[in-house]
């Protein structure tokens, strides 16, 4: 073991061994009054331990862990308080003061520039009344959609109706819902499971799998049981490397313990949260801070991969749904017809270009942002593509996941299973004959909410220039449309892109072809834990500069006049379509070979970024200015690339920044 690694882990250990102290000296001796004065004088606290997805890495949400910083004890855990707290009738108070802290936390991170989704425990007593519940949707109500989740246990919903109702209200306002601690016995059925978005598997059968076949038999039934119910499984208390490669193997979407991280005080997430290659807090997983890199649409994981399409080119996880053309009633107005379909009540955002409808409980401020974005993408997208949408396009926002799937089954007449996985996996869906585009809120990045608007409104122009009855490859469809979205971006998260979808080619784990077939679409994003959006936006990318953008606009008329996209593709470029996909790999590489330093403003200096290098491997930095001169040794990340940020304490003025490694060499002269 390295000495670095003993020194994680040690730190990890002493966390451990700090909470079994604290257990064992603070306990009885506690007063109800010193626990009540806790709040009044905010000795109590939250730390926040991360929850990540075990197929990237990347951190999902933190879940909020409540301390008690007593003046003489030191750091006391749950464990030790929280019995006085029900005796002293005081869950309810401290119960709400965590929700509303939390809340707090989100907004100030999300100022920040971030915001990562928080889980919350609940005890019962502070939902227990409506206006308790009145409280927390007040403390909701700057909150972006799914920022909270509520964690109940089975027994808490099955023993109080009050419970059950108040989080039937939370997740109508856009929260999550969590059962918490499942065990065998715990097993949600399908009514109680149609209410929820995910299972935390019980720390203790977790930690029992590897050791007990009973155990693991019971881990692999739940983690199967959410994947039939659509739902999202946590498994909690990873606290070995073991632990985490089984639940890994057993298909569990999510982890949660001292292996993957210990809890976190809010200003240690920080600079974790900005970190592009991540840190290892426990020495035995990288957390990727770069959440939301990849599409909404492909977080349905495996689920993706199991549905059917229930109509006519009816694609799960596409974004550019084939469904049969509506004729509205004449006699009823949308907003009529979405409150009695939906029980929703809509709002008409006035719009220069399209029919916006959203939910109600959209913010004004939202709603005039979507407004704004919609104008302005449609008149973009115009302008590059050199075509008119001849229809104002009907777009309607959902606030939440359960609203976005009643709605595309009840109003627009999608198959109830499929709306459901549309709902958990899609940030939005285009339906040309229909001339609509359906967007859910809960499921967009908090950094970028509104890029989905692009997105969808390039499908709608492109399959309006090449008709109703024309198809395409599923990665020119989707890589044209997220190539829009993701236009403007730094050049660094360009560099990136193409050096994740080289990864994937070079490693065998796709290739266009994979990507082409429209009903296969799904199973192959989830196997790319949704990176299909990104090698296909850098295939798309490639073949715009082949034929060049009036070329590919030139293509896709032709294909609206009748001819398949790949004879169009053929007399334009002068190669087959099977030609481009098969030497797509080979010019990726040609094109990324060079090795270069991109530059870009930073708050410190000026953020550089190499790119071009090999996967992990040895590089010499030196870095050269008036009377200043530092070298030193660094290592590329799996993509070949390392990052850093210049000037904070050196002088102004110009410096040239060296690398070099691995008979590859780079430079680039920068100004702070």
């Amino acid at each position: 073991m390295t000495g670095r690694r003993r020194v994680v882990e040690g730190h990890a250990r002493t966390d451990v061994r700090a909470r079994s102290r604290a257990a064992r000296t603070s306990s009885t001796s506690l007063a109800a009054a010193e626990l009540a004065r806790a709040l009044e004088r905010e000795e109590l606290t939250l730390q926040y331990q991360p929850i990540v997805d075990l197929r990237s890495g990347e951190c999902r949400r933190l879940e909020a862990l409540l301390r008690w910083r007593h003046p003489r004890r030191g750091v006391l855990f749950p464990g030790d308080f929280m019995p006085l707290a029900a005796s002293a009738d005081l869950l309810g108070p401290i119960g709400r003061w965590v929700i509303e802290s939390a809340a707090r936390q989100w907004l100030e991170w999300r100022a920040q520039g971030e915001a990562l989704g928080i889980s919350v425990n609940v005890a019962g007593p502070e939902i227990e009344s409506t206006s308790g519940v009145d409280d927390i949707l007040a403390w909701m109500e700057p909150l972006a959609p799914d920022a909270l989740t509520f964690e109940l246990t089975a027994a808490r919903l099955a023993a109080h109706r009050a419970d059950a109702l108040a989080a039937e209200r939370l997740a109508a306002a856009g929260a999550r819902i969590a059962l918490d601690d499942v065990g065998a016995a715990d097993a949600p059925g399908r009514s109680l499971a149609s209410g929820l978005d995910e299972l935390k598997l019980s720390r203790a059968l977790t930690s029992r799998a590897t050791a007990d076949a009973s155990a693991r038999a019971d881990l692999r039934a739940l983690i199967e049981l959410g994947r039939d119910y659509r739902l999202t499984v946590v498994a909690v208390g990873v606290e070995d490397k073991a632990t985490y490669d089984l639940v890994a193997s057993l298909g569990c979407d999510l982890a949660q313990g001292y292996w993957v991280s210990r809890p976190l005080v809010p200003d240690r997430l920080g600079p974790w949260r900005r970190w592009v290659a991540g840190v290892a807090f426990t020495g035995a997983l990288a957390l990727a801070a770069q959440v939301g890199t990849a599409k909404a649409a492909a977080s349905g994981g495996a689920a993706g991969a199991q549905a059917t399409a229930s109509v006519r080119g009816f694609l799960p996880s596409m974004c550019c749904l084939e469904l049969p053309s509506a004729k509205p009633d004449p006699s009823r107005s949308v907003l009529e017809l979405l409150r009695e379909r939906t029980g929703a009540t809509f709002v008409h955002a006035p719009s220069a270009r399209a029919d916006v409808f959203t939910d109600a409980r959209v913010s004004a401020s939202v709603r005039a942002d979507i407004v704004t974005a919609v104008d302005r993408d449609m008149s973009a997208l115009e302008g590059e593509f050199g075509q008119e949408f001849t229809s104002r396009p009907a777009i309607y926002v959902f606030a939440t996941r359960t609203g976005f799937a009643q709605g595309l089954q009840q109003y627009f007449g999608v198959r109830g299973p499929d709306a459901g996985l549309l709902a958990a996996a899609n940030g939005g869906v285009t339906l040309p004959r229909q001339g609509a585009i359906v967007i859910n809120l809960q499921n967009l990045p908090s950094d970028s909410p509104l890029a989905i608007v692009k997105h969808e409104l390039t499908h709608a122009l492109v399959h309006q220039t090449i008709g109703l009855e024309a198809t395409l490859p599923a990665w020119f469809d989707e890589g044209l449309a997220t190539l829009q979205e993701h236009a403007g971006e730094s050049s660094e998260n360009t560099a990136r892109h193409a050096a994740v979808t080289l990864s994937l080619l070079t490693d065998g784990r796709t290739s266009l072809s994979d990507l082409s077939v429209p009903a296969q679409w799904a199973q192959r994003n989830a196997v790319l834990s949704g990176q299909g959006y990104t090698v296909a936006a850098e295939a798309v990318r490639l073949l715009e500069q082949r034929v060049g953008q009036a070329g590919l606009i030139r293509v896709l008329e032709a294909t609206g006049r009748g001819e398949s996209f790949g004879a169009a593709y053929a007399a334009e470029a002068g190669e087959s379509l099977e030609d481009f996909e098969r030497a797509f790999p080979a010019r990726l590489v040609s094109a990324q070979e060079q090795p270069r330093i991109l530059q870009s403003s930073h708050a410190d200096g000026v953020r550089w970024t190499a790119a071009g290098f090999r996967p992990a491997s040895a590089v010499t930095v030196t870095i050269e200015g008036a009377a200043y001169r530092v070298q030193y040794e660094a290592t590329t990340d799996r993509l070949g690339m390392y990052q850093a940020v210049f000037g904070s304490t050196a002088p102004p003025g110009e410096y040239t920044i060296h690398l070099s490694g691995g008979g590859l060499a780079a430079g680039v002269v920068i100004r702070t």
